[in-house]
C-alpha cells in the first residue's frame, strides 16, 4: 500500500510540475533563445560614403563626375542619370574608361566600373539659369553581395541661354529606380536638393523639378532613404566558428531545457505504460533499459529529421508546414481523442476479421511492448506523432544543420537535441522500474492523469489558434475538472491539493470577464499601446528595402496568417508594447501566400518560416530572433540598439 502511495505522490508531483511548465519561465526562455535564437553571418561592408567617393563639379557647360571606387566594389554604368528641370537638357555620357560586363545577381548582365572612373556630360539651357538645383543619381554594389540603394547628389548649376536649344534625349531612369528613395551624398558640400529658393522669373520650372525630386527623393522627409542596406549580420569577434563537438553539446543542453516545456507531456503516459509491461522483470535496472531504449527512439527520430534537413536544406519547409492552422487543428483533435481513450470514454471497434487477428497476436504484442525493441519503436513513433515542439532552439538547430549540409553532423546534432529532451523520461522510467507495483488502482490513476495531460496539450495548441477570453474559460473548465478528480482520487488531507487548481480556475473566470486573453496572466487586461509610427505591412523585399533605407531603427516581424506562433507573439509582444519599441518602425513582413516573393524573403534571411524578428539599425541587420520570443527577451534585445 505504501508503494502505491509513493507512486501516486510521484505522479502528482509530475502533474504540479506540468502545470508550471505549460508556460515556460522567462529565464528559461531567455536561455533557450540565447543558445540558438541569433544567427551570425559575415562579412562586414563599408558605408556607401567610404566605398564610393564622389565629386561633382561644373566646368562651363560640362558636368564632370569623379568616382573613387574602393577595391571589392563596383559602379553601375546604366544607373547613372540626371534629374533635370524642363529648361535644361543633357547630352550623352562619356567615360574615361570602358566598363566591364558582369552577371549581377540583382540586375542580370550589366556594364559596371570596378575602379575609379570619370564621367562627363554636356548641359544646355533654353533660358539662363543661376544656381538651379539638379539631381545626379548613381548606384553601386559590393562584390560580396551587398547592393546599396540608389544615391542622389544635389548640385546647383548656372548656364547661359542656348542660341539653338535642342533637347537631347536624357538617360532614362530604370522603372525600379524611379520608384525608390535615394539620399544626398554627404561628400557633396552643396545644399540639399530642392532646398534652393526659386527665382521669380522661373518659379514654374523650378517648382516642377522640385515636385519631381520631392516625389522621388524627398531628401529631408522621414521617408527618404538615408542608409545603405546590409542584410548580413555584423561581424562579432566572439562569433568564431564553434567546433562540431561544442555545437552538439549545446544542442544536448537545449534539448534538456526543452524537457521542461509541453513537448514532454504526451510522452509521460507512454513511458509509464511501457515500463508497466515489464511483467516479471520489474526492477530499476530493466526499467532504466526500457526507458533508455525509448529515449534512443525519440532521439533517432530527431536524427532522421536532421539528415533530411541537411540533405534537402530549406526546400522542405517543415517549420512552416507544422505551423499551418489545419495541421494544428488535426493535432488538437488527435490529442482530444487520445485523452478520451485514456479516460476510457472512447473505444474504437475494428472489423471482426481484423479484431480476431489482433486478438490472436495480443499475447505476442504484449510481450513486445515490454521489450527493448518495442520501447525503441514506440519512442521513434512518439517523437514523430505526438511531440508538439516548435521552438527557437529547434529553429536554430534546423538552420544550422541546413547551412552545414553534412548528413552525419545533421543526424548527430538533432540526435543530441532529442536525447537531451528525453533525459526526464529516462528518470521517470527508472523510478517506475524500482517502485512500480505489479497491479492496482494506481494504473487507473496513471491513465486518468495522462488523459488530463493530453487534454492540456490540446488546450495549449488551441491557445495558439484562439486568441480570445473564451480560451480562459476553456482552461478554467480543465482546472475545475482536475480539481474534482484530485478530490475523488486522493484521500484525507491530500484533497487540499485540489484547492490550487480550483483557485486558478476562479482567476481564469475573473480574467475572462475583464477581457483578458492570457491564461497564465488572467489578471492582466490587454491594453493597446499608442504607437508613434503606425505599423506597415509589406509583402515583398522591394517594399521592405524602401522602409529599411529610410528609417533609423526598424523591427521586421516575419509573419503569416497560418502561423499560430505569430498569433501568440502578437498577443504577448505587440498588444502591450514595451517602451523600448517606441523608437522603432514596426514592419509586418507578410508571407502568407506561397509565391516567389515569400520564397525570396525566406531565402534572403535563411528562414524555414515564421515567426522571426529582424532588427535593423541604419539599414544594417543587427539581430535575428527565431521562433517564439518571450517578452523579456524582446525588451532586452530592443534595448541593445
Amino acid at each position: 500500500m505504501s508503494v502505491s502511495k509513493n507512486w501516486l505522490k510521484s505522479f502528482l508531483l509530475i502533474g504540479v510540475l506540468g502545470g508550471a511548465v505549460v508556460y515556460p519561465s522567462p529565464s528559461l526562455a531567455t536561455d533557450l533563445s540565447s543558445l540558438f535564437g541569433k544567427i551570425k553571418n559575415e562579412p562586414k561592408f563599408l558605408p556607401v560614403t567610404e566605398a564610393f567617393n564622389v565629386q561633382a563639379v561644373q566646368l562651363d557647360d560640362e558636368l564632370v563626375l569623379t568616382f573613387r571606387v574602393r577595391s571589392g566594389y563596383y559602379l553601375y554604368k546604366q544607373r547613372l542619370s540626371l534629374d533635370l528641370p524642363p529648361q535644361i537638357t543633357a547630352g550623352e555620357w562619356t567615360f574615361d574608361k570602358e566598363p566591364i560586363i558582369i552577371d549581377d545577381p540583382n540586375f542580370g548582365t550589366v556594364p559596371v566600373f570596378d575602379g575609379d572612373v570619370v564621367a562627363r556630360i554636356k548641359l544646355t539651357s533654353m533660358a539662363a539659369v543661376d544656381n538651379q538645383s539638379i539631381g545626379i543619381r548613381w548606384q553601386g554594389c559590393a562584390k560580396a553581395g551587398l547592393c546599396y540603394p540608389p544615391e542622389l547628389i544635389a548640385l546647383p548649376v548656372s548656364l547661359p541661354a542656348s542660341d539653338a536649344p535642342t533637347r537631347a534625349k536624357q538617360p532614362a531612369l530604370p522603372p525600379k529606380t524611379q520608384s525608390q528613395s535615394t539620399i544626398t551624398s554627404p561628400n557633396q558640400p552643396t545644399p540639399p536638393a530642392v532646398s534652393i529658393p526659386p527665382a521669380a522669373d522661373n518659379l514654374g520650372d523650378n517648382q516642377s523639378i522640385n515636385n519631381q525630386l520631392d516625389d522621388q527623393t524627398a531628401v529631408q522627409d522621414s521617408q527618404t532613404a538615408k542608409y545603405p542596406l546590409n542584410h548580413r549580420l555584423p561581424d562579432d569577434s566572439n562569433s568564431d566558428d564553434k567546433s562540431p563537438l561544442l555545437m552538439i553539446a549545446l544542442l544536448f543542453l537545449a534539448g534538456l531545457l526543452l524537457a521542461f516545456t509541453p513537448c514532454i507531456y504526451p510522452m509521460l503516459p507512454i513511458v509509464a505504460n511501457i515500463v508497466a509491461r515489464q511483467h516479471a522483470k520489474a526492477n530499476a535496472k530493466y526499467g532504466f533499459i526500457l526507458s533508455l531504449s525509448y529515449a534512443f527512439g525519440v532521439a533517432s527520430a530527431y536524427g532522421i529529421l536532421g539528415v533530411l534537413i541537411a540533405w534537402f536544406g530549406q526546400a522542405l519547409g517543415i517549420g512552416s508546414w507544422l505551423q499551418r492552422t489545419e495541421v494544428l487543428i488535426v493535432a488538437v483533435m488527435l490529442f482530444v481523442i487520445f485523452a478520451l481513450m485514456m479516460f476510457g470514454w472512447l473505444q474504437f471497434r475494428l472489423p471482426a476479421s481484423i479484431a480476431n487477428k489482433l486478438t490472436n497476436n495480443a499475447r505476442w504484442a504484449d510481450r513486445w511492448l515490454g521489450t527493448v525493441g518495442g520501447s525503441y519503436l514506440s519512442g521513434l513513433l512518439s517523437a514523430l506523432v505526438v511531440s508538439p515542439c516548435v521552438s527557437a532552439p529547434m529553429a536554430g538547430a534546423l538552420t544550422m544543420v541546413a547551412a552545414n549540409g553534412n548528413l552525419l553532423f545533421g543526424f548527430v546534432a538533432l540526435f543530441a537535441l532529442g536525447f537531451g529532451l528525453s533525459i526526464p523520461l529516462i528518470i521517470v522510467g527508472s523510478l517506475q522500474g524500482k517502485w512500480l507495483p505489479k497491479a492496482g488502482a494506481w494504473m487507473q490513476h496513471i491513465r486518468t492523469l495522462g488523459g488530463f495531460l493530453l487534454l492540456g496539450v490540446a488546450l495549449f495548441l488551441t491557445e495558439r489558434l484562439l486568441v480570445s477570453p473564451s480560451m480562459l474559460l476553456l482552461w478554467a473548465i480543465w482546472f475545475v475538472a482536475l480539481a474534482i478528480w484530485l478530490v475523488i482520487a486522493l484521500g484525507s488531507w491530500r484533497r487540499l491539493l485540489a484547492v490550487v487548481p480550483m483557485a486558478w480556475a476562479g482567476l481564469l473566470i475573473y480574467g475572462a470577464t475583464l477581457g483578458a486573453i492570457d491564461a497564465w496572466r488572467p489578471w492582466q487586461k490587454p491594453v493597446q499601446t499608442a504607437v508613434a509610427n503606425q505599423d506597415i505591412r509589406v509583402y515583398d523585399l522591394a517594399e521592405l528595402d524602401k522602409i529599411l533605407a529610410s528609417h533609423d531603427k526598424v523591427l521586421v516581424d516575419v509573419t503569416a496568417d497560418w502561423c499560430v506562433q505569430c498569433r501568440v507573439m502578437e498577443r504577448t509582444l505587440f498588444t502591450n508594447r514595451p517602451d523600448e519599441l517606441a523608437s522603432y518602425q514596426v514592419v509586418k513582413l507578410d508571407i502568407t501566400k506561397t509565391n516567389e516573393q515569400s520564397q525570396a524573403i525566406l531565402a534572403r534571411y535563411q528562414l524555414f518560416g515564421p515567426p522571426a524578428l529582424l532588427i535593423y539599425k541604419q539599414g544594417t541587420l543587427q539581430e535575428i530572433l527565431l521562433g517564439t520570443t518571450q517578452p523579456e527577451v524582446f525588451k532586452a534585445t530592443l534595448a541593445k540598439y
